[in-house]
């Protein structure tokens, strides 16, 4: 269940941060090399020395995967450094050993206070995601999780959909888009299809390097979501056009005289914009400063353009065919 791999090992140093067994060097985890620990585990190139106890309170697949009967570490070479390795059992993980460290940082406290976790990138979040699904600790997946849709993937109250979507944003690279469906679809986590599913649909692939043959590297269903989920957006940014004209009136019962309809300065971009990047468009709009119009006529035309923003945002579910829901409240956008 683990994909562990236990066998016979014989050990001796090379020297203080190397260890080598069957043959094999391995790399002391800097941080996570324990000398009062009880169990080796030997993941990718890096040895952790770690307590039973620890660990399996905090998984119960460790906790299980340690009850099963275990070869000793026989230590060839007596030294200082080796006398307190006597006894001490060992297996191999088939795991990151990047993936496995960050999930120790959390599990033994002391060596990463919980207000420093800022240094996680997305790679590393998602590596934490995956590797505690696998070891079942729930508390903390959920953690990672929360974390990577709040700093990373999801809108928020710092950051808005164009703010994620736009310039050297993540979502404007295609492969890392690719990247978030592959791990999404692993790790059954839909709330981070939707964008990543918008963001390839409306790629400008002519603009990118390699063009779109980083969708080659979904299956043949997600690439037909891909195409089929644009000519479905384009559909209903279209239905959607006679509610935000390019022309801004007054409201019928303004009684204002400074204020004055107005026009979008280039229309014919604005135009392109929205065809090619609606949410985007959409947002810009919303934050224009429409400075011929009284107060409340721009908050008529905002919450106009805003109703027509929000409704593409909860339907990209449908546009891309997904099992996922978007829910806005009060300007919030939730995924589950």
């Amino acid at each position: 269940m683990t994909g562990a791999r236990i066998s016979d090992q014989e050990s001796h140093d090379i020297t203080a941060s190397t260890l080598l067994v069957s043959g094999r060097t391995y790399e002391r985890h800097e941080r996570h090399w324990y000398e009062e620990g009880n169990f080796v585990f030997l993941v990718g190139n890096t040895a952790f020395r770690l307590h039973r106890s620890i660990l399996s309170m905090r998984s119960p697949v460790i906790a299980d995967l340690l009850r099963l009967p275990h070869p000793l570490l026989p230590i060839t070479e007596k030294t200082n450094l080796e006398e307190n390795m006597i006894g001490v059992q060992s297996v191999e993980l088939n795991d990151r050993a990047e993936d496995f460290a960050h999930m120790l940082d959390f599990i033994y406290p002391t060596s990463l206070p919980g207000t420093q976790t800022g240094h996680l990138k997305v790679e590393d979040l998602m590596g934490v995601i995956r590797v505690t699904g696998k070891y079942l600790i729930e508390d903390l997946k959920e953690w990672a999780i929360s974390a990577l849709g709040a700093a990373h993937l999801l809108p928020s109250a710092k950051s808005s959909p164009k703010a994620l979507l736009e310039g050297k944003s993540l979502y404007a690279d295609p492969s890392f888009c690719v990247k978030i469906i592959q791990f999404s679809r692993e790790c059954s986590l839909p709330r981070f299809l939707p964008l990543a599913f918008y963001s390839l649909a409306t790629a400008e692939w002519d603009l990118v390097p390699g063009g779109a043959s980083c969708l080659d590297q979904l299956s043949p269903q997600d690439r037909t979501r891909v195409h089929e989920g644009r000519l479905a957006l384009s559909k209903a940014v279209l239905e959607k056009v006679s509610s935000i004209p390019e022309r801004l009136s007054r409201r019928e019962s303004c009684t204002q005289e400074s204020c004055k309809p107005m026009e979008w300065v280039n229309p014919s971009s604005r135009w392109k914009g929205l065809m090619l990047h609606p949410l985007e468009e959409l947002e810009a709009r919303m934050a224009s400063a429409f400075t011929k119009l009284c107060v409340d006529c721009k908050s008529n035309v905002v919450t106009k353009i805003r109703t027509v923003r929000d409704d593409l945002m909860v339907r990209l579910t449908e546009f891309f065919k997904l099992e996922s829901k978007i829910v806005v409240a009060d300007g919030t956008f939730s995924f589950d």
